[in-house]
């Protein structure tokens, strides 16, 4: 009977152990209830998207019961709004307003806000879609009346076109899906990308709408933060976007969202950290903390320890040490993949991405040289104020923090 009893054990530890490893890899099935229905807009605002914007507005409609859609066309010259009209005689509930000039997303984002009275905005690029149930997912949170603001998951559309889009879309998967949910566990979620994000309608015209500078997501996250609102993030609210395919555009593009870190979290809401402010809170005070710490010391420090190992410590074993410092940063590196394979949502679907993870430091690596460039423009020339992202006309009439 012992003998028999151990059997079982062990079967049952064999077939347990077996069932963990096929959800791992595929996945459980779960179905999500959704109780909470408000009224949602999604807003299209774009500029010269008139190849990506009747798939966008198609794959949104009746992808919930009560949404429309506006289109927010910024002054395009490419007939965007003239398509994004014929798509609307096909789909109820799709209105198309055309800019006469551009001025910025900021701008084609505040122009629509008069034109709606849905309880939740969602701003969703045009050269992406949402996945199954992804307005449903980012708008349950909403409950609670202090949740101003949810950040979506941003995923890689385009993952595998070549090495750089394989690596860009894993870093996407661990660092958004995994990174974000835990920030606002802890309360701390200082963004809401501007690919995939939601708001609360009635606090961003408290907050008068979203500025006209560069960087307009992450400053409006910011402003609700010191009004008393809470940032939340909607891990399965997955949205796809196309990824950069080449070095160069990759390294544009991140130079442009590190400018936001000193201009947002440097000057212009570093009373964040201000304890004698009205509406200081201890949240942000972290957040503050963190970003300076990772996005701006742990920055230079990285690049001055190697050119300081490079200049005085050039040896034989410096080799080894950097083969160390490999392996290290790999295994924490697989320390944070496992748990992000734990809360996937579709692991047949984010398993191949992980193929490539051993090229991650050197991927990173490259990342720390286009913020260093990134910080030291920034807080040297405020070059993020010369940036065509926004319109030479809007730059000079804004405030230069």
């Amino acid at each position: 009977t012992s003998k028999l009893q151990k059997t079982n054990w062990l079967a049952m530890c064999l077939y347990d152990f077996g069932k963990e490893i096929v959800d791992v890899l595929l996945g459980r099935p779960e179905k999500t209830q959704y109780d909470h229905c408000p009224s949602v807009c999604v807003v299209l605002a774009g500029l010269n998207e008139g190849d990506t914007i009747g798939h966008c507005i198609a794959s949104l409609c009746g992808s919930y019961p009560r949404l429309e859609i506006i289109v927010s066309d910024d002054g395009s010259t490419d007939g965007m709004a003239q398509i994004a009209a014929e798509y609307a005689r096909k789909f109820p509930g799709v209105t198309v307003l055309k800019k006469p000039q551009r001025g910025g997303k900021s701008s084609a984002l505040n122009f629509a806000l008069p034109f709606t009275q849905a309880e939740i905005l969602v701003c969703v690029d045009t050269d992406s879609h949402l996945g199954p149930n992804a307005i449903w997912e980012i708008v349950q949170p909403f409950t609670d009346p202090q949740v101003a603001a949810v950040s979506g998951t941003v995923m890689g559309r385009n993952p595998y076109v070549n090495l750089l889009t394989w690596l860009q879309a894993l870093e996407y998967w661990r660092v958004i899906l995994v990174g974000r949910m835990f920030s606002s566990r802890l309360g701390i979620l200082g963004i809401v990308s501007g690919a995939f994000g939601a708001f609360r309608r009635s606090t961003v015209e408290r907050a008068a709408g979203w500025d006209v500078g560069p960087g307009e997501d992450g400053d409006l996250v910011l402003r609700l933060r010191k009004a008393g609102y809470k940032i939340v993030a909607a891990p399965y609210a997955m949205c796809f976007t196309n990824l950069p395919t080449s070095w160069i555009r990759l390294f544009k593009q991140r130079r442009r969202w590190e400018w936001a870190v000193v201009t947002f979290e440097c000057r212009k809401h570093i009373d964040l950290a201000n304890p004698f402010t009205a509406n200081f809170r201890f949240s942000n005070l972290v957040l503050v903390l963190e970003r300076w710490f990772y996005n701006v010391f742990m920055v230079y420090l990285t690049w001055i320890y190697m050119a300081w190992l490079f200049l005085f410590h050039f040896h034989d074993e410096l080799g080894y040490m950097f083969f160390t410092f490999y392996w290290l940063y790999l295994m924490i590196e697989c320390v944070q993949i496992g748990v992000a394979l734990f809360y996937s949502d579709n692991r047949r679907r984010d398993v191949p991405l992980v193929l490539v993870a051993p090229l991650l430091p050197f991927y990173y690596l490259y990342l720390k040289a286009a913020s260093a460039v990134a910080l030291t423009e920034e807080l040297l020339w405020r070059r993020s104020f010369r940036d065509n992202f926004v319109p030479e006309r809007v730059r000079d009439a804004t405030w230069h923090w």
